[in-house]
């Protein structure tokens, strides 16, 4: 069996394979180019959800109760244990609040710790201070 290489139609196919051949490898190195993105995408997740488990965020609302009390709540929104939780309020007004828990030793996730303060017009703000893991809470007192 001899090859014409004159025959249309055995021209047409060798194209025909050599297109397939090259339009396959193409293709697949854009799928593993896909599959890495993708990959990575998911590794930086992972990553991102391990350093999540191991961060306590602490968190502070504060609460308007009956007969114009106040709640201030501070609680932990992390998955991780807050530990040696504090509170520290400069230049605090007399009879601000009924008893102070703090330093609280451990809050566990999704627990909270509530100060019930009375008789004062409070003002609201939150800072935080990136890597350092503390949170500023600033509370001014109008009596």
């Amino acid at each position: 069996m001899s090859v014409n290489w004159q025959d249309p139609s055995f021209l047409l196919s060798m194209i025909a394979i050599f297109g397939t051949i090259f339009t396959y490898f193409k293709h697949d190195r854009k799928i593993k180019a896909q599959e890495k993105l993708i990959n990575d995408y998911q590794l930086g997740k992972i990553e991102q959800e391990k350093i999540q488990k191991k961060q306590a965020v602490l968190r502070a609302s504060l609460i308007v109760g009956n007969k114009g009390h106040r709640i201030l709540r501070i609680y932990n929104k992390g998955k991780a244990i807050a530990r040696n939780v504090r509170l520290i309020i400069k230049d605090e007004p007399d009879n601000l609040y009924g008893t102070n828990p703090f330093p609280f030793p451990a809050l566990n996730e999704h627990e909270n710790v509530d100060i019930y303060i009375w008789g004062h017009q409070i003002i609201y703000h939150s800072k935080s201070y990136g890597m350092t893991n503390i949170k500023q809470i600033i509370l001014i007192f109008r009596l």
